[in-house]
């Protein structure tokens, strides 16, 4: 069903506008300023003739072609108007991009009731009021007011608009993209159930995020979510968890925010990723993005810094996991590129003037060991020994590349932000990095829950 929304033929675009100081203008401009644009595109205003060389129509009604997708920028007050037009145009979705409804007032509340109720009677879907927009980079449309996402196969529903903005940032610097995004502001007709319907058949789409206040469909949601999961993982953040939370929620969009323990306990029941904190929310992104599904929850630990290990060791207990010893294999393997000085135990201390070959050698041995599942290779880049400041990482990625990325490593560069040329490898080979020990641990939670799901394991 949302098929016309994220692919349609023809767009009607109403309250098109150049004007900069105009509500309508950053629509207009982000939906003309990609010239691959696949759909037809109709401007409609009455203040011009034409809007960057593209002729204008006073009305949707002045369009001779049928048109799948109607966007309305128009004030609020002359939503009413435009909706009619669009039911006498037999327009099969629209897009109110206008605030100023249910998240207003109760008047705003019934205005969009009303509005939605007509459209049920005409077989017309509607996504918002008072959304952003949606996202298709497939198609190269911005039919948004917020900058484009990168592209990728992250597909996001949001009922907030400017969290999807903020994580387009984020995932600019992850490395990470988009395919599809929808935004469904006020939710008076298409939900979360709609949008995650469609990404769930959706062939571009290989994980799903959503942030959400509210919850509506609560039963059909949830059996979603479990049809779901085992083809596609789903990364859930829930906004509006806290008394001030839930008030800030509604003044927002106009909604109820739903209680957090019961949701909590359904989306665990369900199988999908519950994170508590936006930060988490980019890492399950970032982990689902780069990393394969271990087959078990064996997690064998290198560092050239012991306080990074012992900190990410803390976590990795505090999330229920535990370390594995390292077998006598692995032992006799990786002893010949260490000094004496080293202990063979898990975490593995290999002591800072290890560089780039022990990295490479030891990882390698991990990876390639049966008895170990997972590889955390851990790093506080050294300032010494004229050592370079993404060479320890190049032996890590290179360990992975050489075993063809069959297990998950998360590369653990403590507070490594600040080296740019350890982000351009990384984003040329296509790798994560975690910044800290809290991401690192995270990440590795996630990806031993996903694999007990996948393998009925408790």
């Amino acid at each position: 069903m949302p098929h016309f929304f994220f692919m349609p033929k023809t767009i009607a675009l109403i309250g098109a506008t150049a004007n900069p100081k105009k509500f309508g203008n950053a629509v207009t401009i982000n939906i003309l300023k990609n010239k691959n644009l696949k759909s037809k595109l109709f401007l409609v205003t009455q203040n011009s003739k034409e809007i960057m060389g593209i002729p204008c129509f006073q009305s949707i009604l002045d369009i001779s072609e049928d048109i799948e997708l109607a966007i309305i920028l128009v004030p609020a007050k002359a939503v009413n108007v435009v909706i009619d037009e669009c039911i006498t145009k037999k327009v099969k979705r629209i897009i109110i991009v206008t605030a100023g409804f249910g998240e207003i007032n109760d008047e705003g509340k019934q205005a969009e009731i009303l509005i939605a109720e007509k459209c049920k009677m005409n077989d017309i879907r509607i996504m918002g009021p008072n959304c952003v927009g949606i996202q298709n980079n497939e198609i190269d449309l911005n039919a948004s007011f917020i900058q484009a996402a990168p592209p990728g196969n992250i597909s996001m529903i949001s009922q907030s608009g400017s969290f999807g903005c903020a994580s387009f940032y984020a995932m600019e610097r992850e490395n990470i993209g988009c395919s599809k995004f929808a935004n469904i502001g006020n939710n008076v007709d298409i939900s979360f159930v709609d949008i995650l319907d469609y990404f769930n058949t959706d062939s571009d789409t290989k994980l799903i995020c959503i942030y959400m206040e509210t919850i509506t469909q609560g039963r059909k949601f949830f059996e979603l979510l479990k049809e779901i999961i085992p083809r596609k993982p789903i990364v859930i953040l829930k906004g509006g968890r806290s008394v001030t939370g839930m008030k800030a929620a509604s003044s927002h969009t106009g909604s109820i925010a739903t209680n957090y323990k019961m949701l909590k306990a359904a989306i665990k029941q369900g199988g999908a990723t519950l994170c508590e904190s936006a930060s988490d929310f980019m890492v399950a992104l970032k982990t689902f993005s780069f990393l394969p599904i271990p087959q078990g929850d064996k997690i064998g630990v290198l560092t050239n810094s012991g306080g990074s290990s012992v900190l990410f060791s803390d976590k990795i207990e505090e999330f229920g996991l535990t370390l594995g010893d390292f077998s006598n294999n692995l032992k006799e393997k990786i002893k010949t590129y260490l000094i004496s000085l080293v202990k063979l135990v898990n975490p593995l201390d290999m002591i800072g003037v290890a560089g780039e070959a022990q990295y490479y050698e030891v990882t390698k041995a991990m990876l390639e060991d049966p008895e170990i599942d997972i590889v955390a290779p851990c790093l506080v880049i050294p300032p010494f020994l004229e050592m370079r400041s993404d060479e320890h990482y190049r032996g890590m990625i290179r360990a992975w590349n050489d075993t063809n990325r069959e297990k998950p490593i998360i590369p653990l560069i403590f507070f490594g932000e600040s080296f740019e040329e350890l982000k351009k490898y990384a984003n040329k080979e296509k790798a994560p990095i975690f910044y800290t020990p809290q991401e690192a641990a995270f990440a590795v939670k996630i990806l031993v829950e996903r694999s007990r799901i996948l393998n009925n394991k408790p």
